[in-house]
Formats: C-alpha cells, structure tokens, sequence
C-alpha cells in the first residue's frame, strides 16, 4: 500500500508523511529514500532504537522520531499518513479519536494508506484491539477517494496458524474538502 501511494503521489521532495506504528522504519526509511520528510511514531522504544541507528546520515534532518501512543501524538498536515498494519493495535475507546486526527491531517490530495482488521481476524474477541466490519469501513472512509479499498481474509501466522481478515485502504482526500470530518 505505501509503494502504491508513493506512485500515486510522486516523488516526496520534502513534502512531509507520517508512518504511524512505524516499528524498525523499515517503512519510514523507505520514504525517506524517496525524498519524503517523515514523522515516525511508535510506542516501543526497541524498534526506534533500531530505526535511529539506521537512518543515512544525510537523511538525518528530514525525519523525527516519536515514542508515543497514536492517540497521545497531535498530527500536522500532512501528504501521505501511512499506518501498515498498526492502527488495530489502538485501544477501541481511543480509535475514534486516532481517526479523526488522521483525517484531519490529509491535507487536499493526500493519501491514507494502510490497513484495518476485519470483525473475522483471529484476534478479534482481543477487547484491547479495534476491529471493524465492511460498513464500518465505508463510514471511516466516507469523503476520502478510495482507490483501493480490499477486503481480504488469508491464512498464514509468523508463529502458528492464524486467520488475517483485513481492509487494506488506499485512499485520498480530495482536492477540495467543503465537508471535513470532525
């Protein structure tokens, strides 16, 4: 999905994206390579250590390093927010908020990409993650342009069996907003 929205939005030349749930940057350092200005936010400090010891020299001033839950983060404008497989990992009561931060920072002709757990992941009776059904879905992404928005289950753990019911969403808010969210 952030491949595709880079594609879609062209070289970064300093415009800046935010990688929500960035873990190890593999993500963040992808987008820096391709010229983008980044926001990295995660709350696990282990992985930022390792992004912080990767990050090329002369991209050290085009990324900030957040450790910090999503909903204790205030997001600026921004081109691109990309949350590859994180955002189910807020806390449902803070999801709502989570989201209308995101929305709020799509500035006109940005892109959303990333995922959303389906009400039929494996994990889903875990009271501690969010997890949305396809109408849920339509209603988050209400006024953004989807250009992708699949639904897909698959098969296939990092360690065991599990279920992955996901939305993968790429989406852009449009030029032009008269209506925002929130």
């Amino acid at each position: 999905m952030l491949l595709a929205a880079c594609e879609q939005l062209g070289s970064g030349a300093g415009r800046l994206a935010v990688d929500l749930g960035c873990g190890e940057g593999t993500d963040a350092l992808a987008l820096l390579d391709r010229g983008w200005s980044v926001l990295a936010i995660d709350i696990e400090p282990a992985g930022l250590a390792s992004l912080r010891a990767r990050i090329p020299a002369a991209c050290a001033g085009r990324i900030r390093i957040v450790c910090a839950s999503f909903a204790d983060v205030g997001l600026p404008p921004a081109y691109l927010i990309h949350a590859g497989f994180s955002l189910p990992f807020s806390q449902p009561r803070q999801f709502p908020a989570v989201w209308k931060q995101i929305r709020r920072a799509l500035v006109p002709s940005a892109i959303f990409a990333g995922q959303l757990f389906g009400t039929h992941d494996s994990w889903a009776e875990d009271p501690s993650m969010t997890f949305q059904n396809r109408s849920e879905v339509n209603s988050l992404l209400d006024g953004l342009d989807p250009r992708t928005a699949r639904n897909r289950a698959r098969r296939r753990g990092y360690s065991g069996p599990k279920h992955w019911h996901t939305y993968d969403i790429l989406a852009r808010e449009p030029a032009e907003h008269p209506s925002r969210p929130g």
